[in-house]
């Protein structure tokens, strides 16, 4: 009897052992995250920013009848890793895609008459930067950082119209910029959740401000 309660305690201790054990945070797990950023860290942020400049890629056509410019975008993508407690190095990528419109009279044979149609450009813009960011201000929640970077800026473009084949060689003028692309901002993250945070950053780039999510990995094992 006394051997079958001895095991039926060392039974039950060992379950509470392994519960405790796997609901428990490991101890390098925790001193991982008593910082928002850290060494050794990796960081992915997923954003969207606003204002796009719209009109400045498409002034050519501004003054036309019932001239738009409109767009998506831009989408922003940052794998982040921490060189120091201070210091770390991303790659930041973004894109946007901008559609203008306008009409134009011409002549159409079929009705004998002058019509309006549409002409336009669609253009793809997408962006990859080389960014240093400096963190100053650092706690287990919140992370305060500037930073900036330059990279490349690629463009694609597309004429189109209602008018005709005859017409599709039409040229919008369209002014591709130079392919450079470059950002600096200061922005903040705030973790809600162990390793998810959101965060805002202000400055100059393919947009004003631009806001989302911050995911944080281990990256190696700490004591």
């Amino acid at each position: 009897m006394k051997k079958f309660l001895l095991l039926c305690f060392t039974l039950v201790g060992l379950v509470l052992y392994s519960n405790a054990q796997f609901w428990s945070i490991p101890k390098w797990d925790y001193y991982w995250d008593l910082k928002a950023h850290e060494k050794g860290q990796i960081h992915f942020n997923y954003g969207y920013g606003q204002p796009r400049l719209d009109y400045k890629l498409f002034s050519h056509q501004k003054d036309s009848t019932d001239f738009r410019a409109v767009g998506v975008g831009p989408f922003y993508w940052r794998a982040e890793y921490g060189l120091t407690r201070k210091l770390s190095a991303a790659i930041s990528c973004s894109w946007i895609m901008y559609k203008s419109d306008w009409k134009r009279n011409r002549y159409d044979a079929k009705w004998n008459m002058e019509l309006p149609f549409v002409y336009g450009t669609r253009v793809h813009d997408i962006a990859a930067n080389l960014r240093l960011n400096y963190h100053f201000f650092v706690n287990k929640e919140w992370d305060l950082y500037v930073g900036g970077g330059a990279g490349y800026n690629y463009f694609m473009k597309k004429y189109f119209t209602t008018y005709g084949p005859d017409d599709s060689t039409f040229d919008a003028h369209f002014k591709i910029p130079y392919p450079i692309s470059y950002e600096m901002s200061v922005g903040v993250r705030y973790y809600f959740l162990t390793r998810t945070a959101i965060y805002l950053e202000a400055g100059f780039g393919k947009s004003l401000i631009q806001g989302g999510f911050t995911f944080k990995f281990r990256h190696r094992k700490r004591g």
